[in-house]
């Protein structure tokens, strides 16, 4: 997908008048130890012609970086820890190739709809989870880090990791059940968002009590950080450092629920935000290096 990638932008380029070329400082092109011209890297394509809050270009940098750090290794294990992203991926590619050159080019034809087990029982999510404990601890603190410096907007956009909900049909088949159709949110009626969102509450009653499954009130957090780092971590210091990593909004913020929920979560019930375990070890693993911990004590 990053050479699809790339030979994809490469044409728009052109077929724009664009330059794919790397020139020298007086303009021309450089060419190549084998005697071809140098091309752009993707990461430099995608820069030029996806604008910094497209979430197409968060996922493909998240590809690029991704593919950087596994090394062709542990390829098995990670794709079950970044599936909804692949899928994003690849969806991203198929839109941009029939938005630039026209659906007579789509490959959609040619690709089947990949079924995702994960999600339909408990035994398959059980085995999610213990496929990504065999992710290695570097790739998944990579992926943290990665998320961690994205925007919550970007975070949730579909073009950067695709998740659907499944809704079983129980009523009798009919011919519309081989087409298969996807709703975007702010395409629904009231009706069938008020259906949805009852269907997202259903989910979310079954796995997370109303206090929050596994959720830290800042006072925890703290005392969890201080026996890692010592009394240097206080309540004003977890204050500095959820402003610094910017994991959620202002005291005062209209959207409370703008959070980067791997890390907090506002509960309305409440009106206070709680944070997760994997906060609390973000801040061990960051904090640890005393250059991150007094930029985070200066941040303003």
């Amino acid at each position: 997908m990053s050479m699809g990638w790339l030979k994809l932008l490469q044409a728009h380029a052109e077929k724009n008048g664009g330059d794919p070329y790397i020139r020298n400082a007086r303009g021309h092109r450089i060419r190549h130890e084998d005697g071809g011209w140098r091309f752009k890297p993707l990461h430099t394509l995608m820069n030029e012609y996806f604008p910094e809050a497209d979430p197409r270009r968060a996922n493909i940098n998240f590809f690029i970086g991704l593919r950087n750090i596994i090394e062709h290794r542990h390829e098995r294990n990670t794709a079950a820890l970044v599936a909804g992203r692949t899928q994003a991926y690849l969806l991203n590619y198929e839109n941009s190739l029939v938005e630039w050159f026209g659906q007579e080019e789509a490959v959609g034809s040619e690709l089947r709809f990949p079924l995702f087990l994960s999600s339909i029982t408990e035994d398959a999510a059980k085995a999610v989870k213990a496929v990504r404990s065999q992710v290695p601890r570097g790739v998944l603190e990579w992926v943290q880090d990665f998320d961690a410096d994205l925007e919550p907007k970007i975070a949730a956009d579909q073009k950067f990791d695709f998740r659907i909900y499944l809704i079983p049909h129980t009523g009798p088949k009919t011919e519309a059940d081989a087409v298969m159709t996807f709703v975007k949110p702010d395409e629904l009626t009231d009706d069938q968002r008020a259906v949805m969102d009852q269907v997202q509450t259903i989910i979310r009653e079954k796995h997370v009590p109303v206090a929050d499954l596994g959720a830290l009130r800042a006072s925890q957090v703290v005392e969890r950080v201080a026996k890692e780092l010592g009394d240097r971590f206080t309540l004003h210091h977890h204050t500095q450092a959820w402003k610094y990593f910017k994991v959620r909004p202002p005291a005062k913020a209209t959207d409370k629920h703008s959070t980067k929920a791997d890390f907090c979560r506002y509960n309305a019930a409440f009106e206070q935000y709680v944070y997760t375990e994997a906060w609390v070890s973000y801040l061990i693993r960051k904090l640890s290096d005393q250059v991150t911990y007094d930029a985070m004590l200066a941040y303003r």
